[in-house]
């Protein structure tokens, strides 16, 4: 089929172990646009952790960021949702007590934390790296640690797009969300994880996939139009509805087991760039 748009996650598939885009499948990706392919992003990142990674050379037709809390068509805002500040304030106050690794992300501004959980959180972010957790997921709390977090007394908690939590020890992430399981039954939200170590918190029935479908409302297009690769849970939804899916290598087992096809290489390979070169082969 001629798929008119392709639908890109970002972390561990169009970015490499860096968090970097390699420079072949930039300007391959420049390429498609030009021969008349859309290009969609679709990620949990908020879309100041987009503009941290993304090439500013690489344009993009639609965007979905924080696993559909936000869409923009090129930089026009065209949906916001945010978490209610009673629930922030619940799930901070319980990963706190719990030291469970947290970010609070704005739809748009700097991540944020209380200054009381730095210690538990440094601790967690600043160690040996775990052998289960991914490079980039690594380097991401590298990062945050060094900087990217603004630690705060009292947190400002309106316009959240979501909560991140992370855990070095995949049972405790597991517990986790079984905790944030018993939460929903009073208070509903979407839980969402990219790997075994983390799971983000969003409004109940936003996912990348209600992100998308505003986009092609906005280009007038069919979900049967769409190419979408992704390597995470959060990715599901939208393998759904996606006219066909491709899984990296690198995805987890269940993501891959819902997918059409599974790349040859993984994002430390330049796996994406690999996979698009052979499905469209541009003269």
């Amino acid at each position: 089929m001629d798929y008119k748009v392709i639908v890109l996650d970002l972390d561990g598939t169009t970015l490499n172990e860096m968090n970097t885009v390699n420079e072949t499948l930039k300007n391959y990706l420049i390429e498609l646009r030009e021969s008349g392919k859309l290009i969609f992003i679709a990620t949990g990142r908020t879309l100041k952790e987009v503009r941290d990674v993304l090439p500013a050379d690489l344009k993009v037709d639609g965007m979905v960021t924080a696993n559909g809390m936000s869409a923009f068509i090129g930089k026009k805002q065209i949906v916001e949702h945010t978490l209610s500040p009673e629930l922030v304030e619940e799930l901070v106050a319980k990963a706190g007590e719990g030291e469970i690794y947290y970010e609070v992300h704005p739809n748009d501004g700097s991540r944020m934390a209380l200054l009381k959980d730095k210690v538990f959180m440094v601790k967690q972010g600043m160690g040996p790296k775990p052998a289960t957790v991914e490079e980039n997921e690594w380097l991401s709390r590298q990062d945050a640690m060094d900087g990217k977090i603004h630690w705060s007394e009292q947190l400002d908690i309106k316009g959240v797009a979501k909560i991140y939590f992370f855990s070095n020890e995949m049972n405790v992430i597991r517990k986790w969300k079984a905790d944030l399981e018993k939460i929903k039954q009073y208070n509903a939200f979407t839980t969402a994880s990219s790997t075994h170590h983390n799971v983000e918190v969003t409004v109940e029935g936003v996912t990348k996939a209600t992100g998308v479908q505003i986009l092609l409302k906005h280009f007038q297009l069919a979900p049967e139009n769409i190419l979408a690769v992704g390597d995470g849970e959060n990715d599901l939804p939208l393998f759904k509805l996606a006219g066909h899916c491709t899984a990296m290598k690198n995805a987890t087992d269940l993501v891959k087991e819902q997918a059409d096809e599974v790349t040859e290489y993984s994002y430390r390979e330049d796996g994406l760039y690999r996979f698009l070169k052979k499905m469209f082969q541009l003269p």
